[in-house]
């Protein structure tokens, strides 16, 4: 009787991570935006109107949709506006923490998400991004928050109608597993310094996702630096040998422009993958 029981448990626990893992496959299976490349456009004042077959995330302040393509809306777990607030307005959204350098390199209030400023913030953006009429969201600064926080932006996005694209997430304490494998996460950005093509390919494995995008992005803030250019250029490397990974870059300012990386060679850049890799600038990395 007891091995019955025993046997009853295993198939039902069996049963369960099947499930699991074939709605995780199945979510990913119908994923719109697999083997598509992505502007990463967050500072571009004009990203332009956007092309078919291709995905152009645009800036917090930008009020609608790109007409062609898939656009993709920037959200902050941080609150954006605080250097522009008063004293007042910043309470709204607090308490805050104060362990971010990113915070304060931005001008941005890290919420501390035990307080009433965490909801706030979260169902202001996702409501207006759903009337402006968006279906992505890309959830900056998730790194600064436990994974559980950060799950539960994801939830209170889905909620609202709108699908979550990952940031950073191998720069997390913890295991990423649950944001990246969550139902209603559709890609991965990663920034200079946050992560390698090997270890995102792993992690979306884990996730049942093994072609859900990862997008590489990096900048150079001033006209003759080659750091992020450097740098691009051995991330390029390093994703070709695996689907849906793509790399862009832009030159003399953050993100405000996208073009393609290759991996074409370059005198000054080494590309040998036996050399130990550069990690994949992260704002929250800086």
């Amino acid at each position: 009787m007891a091995r019955t029981s025993i046997s009853l448990l295993v198939s039902a626990v069996a049963l369960f991570i099947n499930v699991v893992t074939l709605h995780a496959e199945s979510q990913y299976m119908s994923n719109p935006l697999t083997g598509k490349n992505l502007r990463y456009m967050i500072g571009a004042e004009n990203p332009g109107n956007g092309r078919r077959g291709e995905i152009v995330e645009v800036g917090y302040d930008l009020s609608k949709p790109l007409p062609v393509g898939i656009t993709i809306a920037d959200g902050n777990l941080f609150n954006e506006k605080y250097s522009e607030q008063s004293k007042q307005q910043r309470a709204e959204y607090g308490p805050y923490l104060k362990s971010s350098d990113t915070a304060a390199e931005y001008g941005e209030g890290q919420i501390d998400p035990r307080g009433p400023g965490w909801h706030r913030n979260l169902i202001e953006q996702f409501g207006r991004r759903k009337r402006q009429g968006f279906e992505y969201i890309e959830l900056d600064n998730s790194d600064a928050y436990s994974v559980a926080d950060v799950v539960g932006a994801v939830d209170l996005a889905a909620s609202y109608g709108l699908k979550v694209i990952a940031k950073n997430p191998k720069l997390m304490e913890g295991d990423p597993l649950p944001y990246v494998a969550h139902p209603n996460v559709y890609g991965i950005i990663v920034e200079k310094d946050a992560g390698y093509a090997r270890d995102l390919h792993a992690l979306r494995e884990r996730a049942a996702k093994p072609d859900m995008p990862v997008w590489f992005v990096f900048f150079d803030e001033y006209p003759g630096q080659t750091a992020g250019k450097a740098a691009a250029r051995k991330a390029a490397t390093l994703a070709q040998q695996y689907a849906s990974m793509h790399v862009t870059y832009s030159a003399g300012g953050e993100y405000i422009a996208a073009l393609d990386q290759t991996t074409d060679p370059d005198p000054h850049v080494t590309t040998k993958q036996r050399r130990a890799p550069t990690a994949v600038h992260s704002r929250e990395a800086s």
